[in-house]
């Protein structure tokens, strides 16, 4: 039987680009509007008015809203778009998105202990990225990035604040496995293969996929843990073949916070999440950056000789 060939099957990675961003914003706006339409016999017919004063959170029914167009805003911005486009590239959507293949154990298990051995450098890079200041003449666009990054912090305690069992599953739905599978699909799956077909460099385009990553977190002083999770990421899958490796390492990391601020909010443990994997002594930070680097070259070396993945 006669196939015609997919629309953007042989189109530059320039404008495969284009067709990708005006997809996720047209994605994103039409989810909105779909999601006010859903939201109307739940919220009432003022939701708009709501959710205009719900990043107040002073109020269960505003965190309720607040959580329901995350949830919204994660199948819009990333998981729509991402699977549309990839009908639009390739007829073989699973293959395109590297989702045909399940990583091998020894890759598997690498992945998932490096997400806690490199937690020390993460942290690591965390203080260092709240240290970072700007230019006197630039102390308004500092201010600015300070009161954002101080709002996104009470949005992720007021999402992550429960101490019911219903709450914390929400909670893994939305930030771990929602963010795992919308977030890989559409920076992994489809931007990091247009960029390394772009550039032909698969490095570049693992790091440049990992800033635009942390960029659009809109965290400014979370930037560099987020650049380096978002490289970690792209290694696992360049270095795989398999998206679900870097899916899997991504959704125990968020998993993990969800469960920590679970843990301290119940009062079985005393670390807040942001200090949790902290290692004041310098051999162990440096101990613990070398493990995961090994661990991450296991990866590679487990993977050596497999075929080269289609473009």
């Amino acid at each position: 039987m006669y196939k015609t060939e997919s629309l953007l099957a042989n189109k530059s990675p320039f404008l495969q680009l284009l067709v990708l961003i005006m997809m996720v914003l047209i994605s994103v706006l039409f989810t909105f509007l779909i999601g006010i339409l859903v939201g109307l016999p739940f919220f009432g017919t003022d939701i708009l008015d709501l959710l205009s004063e719900a990043s107040n959170m002073d109020s269960p029914g505003e965190i309720a809203l607040m959580k329901y167009f995350q949830v919204v805003s994660q199948i819009g911005m990333f998981i729509i778009p991402s699977i549309t486009f990839s009908l639009l590239v390739s007829r073989q959507v699973g293959k395109y998105l590297s989702l045909e293949k399940f990583p091998n154990n020894l890759s598997l298990i690498s992945a998932l202990i490096i997400i806690f051995t490199i937690l020390p450098g993460i942290n690591r890079l965390a203080e260092i990225n709240q240290t970072m200041t700007l230019p006197g003449w630039l102390s308004g666009v500092e201010n600015w990035m300070r009161d954002s990054e101080e709002s996104a912090a009470r949005l992720t305690e007021a999402f992550l604040k429960t101490e019911t069992l219903s709450g914390l599953f929400l909670n893994l739905f939305m930030v771990a496995f929602l963010a795992a599978i919308g977030e890989e699909l559409l920076f992994r799956g489809i931007l990091l293969r247009i960029l390394n077909n772009w550039f032909k460099n698969s490095h570049l385009a693992i790091w440049i996929t990992a800033i635009l990553f942390s960029m659009m977190h809109l965290q400014f002083f979370g930037f560099l843990p987020r650049l380096a999770l978002g490289a970690l990421f792209g290694y696992l899958l360049i270095w795989s073949g398999s998206l679900w490796l870097p899916i899997i390492a991504h959704f125990v990391n968020n998993a993990a916070a969800v469960l920590v601020y679970y843990f301290y909010n119940k009062e079985m443990i005393d670390t807040p999440v942001e200090n949790f994997g902290t290692l004041n002594d310098s051999l162990l930070f440096i101990i613990s950056i070398l493990i995961s680097s090994g661990l991450l070259f296991m990866v590679y070396f487990s993977n050596k000789n497999r075929k080269p993945q289609n473009t």
